[in-house]
């Protein structure tokens, strides 16, 4: 007789914040754990985040497309994760503002927040006739391996443009050569792509505030961890 195979099954409702649907999922397993834990030791950022995304991938029921979550989404998510998998209470060391002393502190992941505006896009009007329609990115975007942040970066940015909208018609991005959404980029003046990057600036994040005070040199902290390394 074959031994019984263990918590398969979702257990536990979460929001994804992007999209306010509901989704279902299960804790992570031993076998997911040892994934995350190899890819945490190898400090290597690509398979940190190949592991979480194999992982929430792994956990969530299937009406969730995992490749199209949000950067902020598999972030919080992940989070989600965690405090089901190994208890809702984390403890990490942040560092005093003062002195550098670093301080063990206890975080409640239930209470990590991810706000995040009523739409997932956003519109930005590059001269009285041309409007572009802004997405935000996953972590598919993200080319963590490349040594040219620059180019990196203006990639992004091409990649974050959902549609764009002029007088006569609405042009999907997706359905255009890559090289032409270059092209476009390129064409423009520095204050019209300023406002396309800024977008960027702005995309959600996971965050928690901290309080505490220095056991070293007794000054009071107030820390904003943001993203998900503050948290992994």
């Amino acid at each position: 007789m074959a031994l019984p195979i263990l918590n398969e099954a979702p257990k536990y409702t979460l929001t994804v914040p992007s999209t306010g649907k509901k989704a279902k999922f299960r804790p992570y397993l031993v076998k997911e754990e040892k994934v995350l834990l190899i890819a945490a030791e190898s400090k290597n950022e690509t398979e940190v985040i190949d592991a979480i995304q194999n992982t929430v991938a792994a956990c969530l029921d299937n009406t969730v497309d995992v490749s199209r979550l949000t950067t902020f989404d598999l972030e919080y998510i992940f989070i989600q994760l965690r405090a089901k998998s190994t208890g809702e209470v984390a403890k990490l060391v942040a560092n005093c503002k003062h002195c550098g002393h670093g301080n063990e502190q206890s975080v409640d992941l239930t209470e990590i927040d991810c706000s995040v505006p009523k739409s997932s896009k956003s519109l930005v009007s590059i001269t009285d006739k041309i409007t572009v329609e802004m997405k935000y990115p996953s972590y598919a975007d993200f080319d963590v391996s490349s040594e040219n942040i620059e180019t990196t970066g203006f990639d992004i940015v091409a990649k974050c443009i959902d549609t764009v909208m002029t007088e006569d018609e609405r042009i999907e991005v997706s359905e255009e050569p890559t090289e032409n959404v270059i092209a476009f980029l390129e064409s423009m003046t520095q204050e019209q792509f300023t406002k396309i990057a800024d977008f960027l600036s702005e995309i959600p994040a996971v965050k928690y505030n901290l309080d505490f005070d220095c056991s070293s040199c007794g000054e009071h902290n107030n820390i904003e961890l943001k993203g998900l390394q503050s948290f992994f």
